[in-house]
Parts: C-alpha cells; structure tokens; sequence
C-alpha cells in the first residue's frame, strides 16, 4: 500500500512539475503562434495565454510579442523570431531577434538559452540576441556566459579604445586606415567559453568571434524593443 501510495504522489507531483507555468504572453501584435509539445499544428496566442515546457512561440512579418517569464523577466521577440521553452531554465532560439531583460537568478536557477552558434548563460541580465544573417549578442547591463556548441573559438577581444581612436584621430592615407582598420582586434585567443562584459557586442562569423565597444547601432537596437515594450503596454 505504501509502495502504490508513493508510486501515485510521485506520478502526481511529476505531472504538477511538467504543467507548471513557465510565464505568460503578456501582449502581442499581429500574428503570433504557439505549438505545443508533442502537436504539429500551430495556434493563435491569446492574451494572457500560459507557457509551459516544450512550448514554441513564434512571430511573422510585422509582428511582436511580449512575454513575462514566472520570475517577472521580459523577453520581447521582434518579427519573424521563434523561442522554443525547453524548460523554465532552458530555451531554444532558432531565429529572428529577442530582447531579454532577466530578473537576478543564483546559478543553480541560472537561464540557458541555446542558439545557432552558441549557448548563453544568464543569472541577470539585459541583452538582445540577433540569430539573423549577421549573428550577434549586444550587452547592456550585467554579465553573461558564452559557450561554444562544438570546437574552440577564436575570440578577438577589442584592443583598449583608446589605443583605436588614436589611429583614426591622426591624419592618415586610406591605406594606413585600412591597415589600422584590420589591426583593430588583439591576437585570437582559442576557448571554449568566455564571459562577455556589459557594453560590448560580440559578432559571430563561423567559430570566429569579435568583440565590439558599444555602438550607435546597439543604442538603435534597444531604443527599437524600449519603444516596443512602450507600444505593448
């Protein structure tokens, strides 16, 4: 009797764990769907609609979504993006652009989001990552991990701006431009995992990785998912 006791409690609880909440689709614009675990069909969201793992969220053209994760953490998916929620610590992004503003986490309760080509880690943060032709992960606030999904890369860290500015300040040929232009990263350094500071944005071309001070470019990109989340509100 104790034995089919335990053997119902654990199946129960087991079953009250897999359909926990994960977050909530707070607002969204234009099409957006999700397909369940375990279906082939796709869904219009509702406001308010409930995520649960193995849940994919996905945008079309000129369409957003907002979602609130169960800790209070925003994630904004821009068009043509997808998330796919492995688990309330685990995520999939497979496409477009998704600006993430997560609420502090201890490492055990750390967030993982996997991507084309490499794998994030998150204890608080905010960032957007771009899956686009031209991968990137562009840092505001906190830090995060980045772990690569096979072989070393080869990181190319910025050489102190300082040091940049002065080859550009100086009154040069095209060539010398060039050359200095070419000469902007340090040697490569192989690793397998590397943390990347806020105020930077690193740029993936293969295993190659560039690192990059902030830009006017970054500063667009978060004033587009600030205006978005104004829009949603």
């Amino acid at each position: 009797m104790k034995t089919l006791f335990l053997s119902l409690w654990i199946i129960l609880f087991s079953s009250l764990s897999a359909s926990a909440s994960i977050g909530t689709v707070e607002q969204f614009k234009g099409n957006v769907k999700v397909k369940n675990e375990g279906s082939i069909r796709k869904s219009k969201v509702q406001r308010g609609l409930e995520i649960a793992a193995g849940d994919l969220i996905t945008t079309s053209k000129q369409s957003t979504a907002k979602l609130i994760l169960a800790d209070g953490s925003t994630l904004v998916l821009d068009e043509r993006s997808s998330i796919l929620f492995i688990s309330a610590l685990e995520a999939k992004q497979s496409e477009g652009k998704i600006f993430y503003k997560i609420t502090s986490r201890d490492a055990k309760n750390s967030l993982k989001v996997k991507t084309p080509f490499a794998i994030i880690g998150v204890k608080g943060t905010t960032f957007i990552i771009n899956t686009t032709d031209k991968p990137s992960v562009s840092l505001k606030e906190g830090l995060i991990g980045i772990q690569s999904l096979k072989e070393e890369f080869n990181l190319y860290r910025q050489k102190v701006q300082e040091e940049f500015e002065n080859y550009v300040s100086k009154q040069q040929s095209d060539f010398e431009k060039y050359k200095n232009e070419q000469n902007k990263y340090a040697v490569a350094e192989p690793t397998k995992e590397f943390d990347m500071k806020q105020g930077n944005r690193i740029s993936f071309f293969g295993q190659r990785v560039n690192e990059d001070a902030w830009s006017a470019d970054d500063d667009a990109e978060f004033d587009h998912f600030e205006k978005l989340l104004e829009f949603m509100k």
